[in-house]
């Protein structure tokens, strides 16, 4: 029998997963030039990305913060995204320590509401916000890539 801690944490793995996925089907055949693209006074999808794993380094320290853990090195400096296969695997990096970061996460932590600055998290949040911020940001990507792709075929 498996209990709500462990049909709690599938369920949003799950979640993760298929945000992730909907940000790698975004990027499904992009060439590295079109990184560059992006709408009138917004950022590239070069620039999303650059958020997208700024942002999940940020969740990593967060989920330390939560279970009281000492916070590993520092997270990696993310400079600007140059490539595609780049942005996937620093993508891929920064997903594996939110995971390692969350391994033997027992029911007491998991559930239980700390202070973070102003904002209030549990681990269950915090990794709800993850999801959203992927399937968001995908959601941007694919409106640039449209965009683009729009003014391309009518130029």
């Amino acid at each position: 029998m498996t209990s709500e801690l462990d049909n709690d944490l599938i369920s949003l793995c799950d979640r993760l997963t298929v945000a992730r996925k909907r940000v790698s089907t975004a990027l499904e055949g992009l060439t590295d030039a079109q990184l560059a693209w992006g709408r009138r006074g917004g950022w590239s999808i070069g620039r999303v990305l650059e958020h997208l794993v700024q942002s999940e380094w940020h969740y990593v320290s967060l989920m330390h913060r939560l279970r009281n853990q000492p916070q590993e090195a520092s997270a990696p400096g993310v400079g600007q995204i140059a490539s595609v296969a780049g942005a996937q695997l620093e993508l891929r990096r920064a997903r594996e320590a939110l995971l390692a970061a969350l391994d033997g996460v027992d029911d007491e932590v998991f559930y239980r509401i700390g202070q973070l600055g102003r904002e209030e998290y549990s681990v269950v949040s915090l990794l709800e916000n993850v999801a959203q911020h992927d399937q968001e940001h995908a959601a941007q990507i694919e409106q640039i890539r449209e965009a683009n792709a729009t003014q391309s075929s009518s130029a």
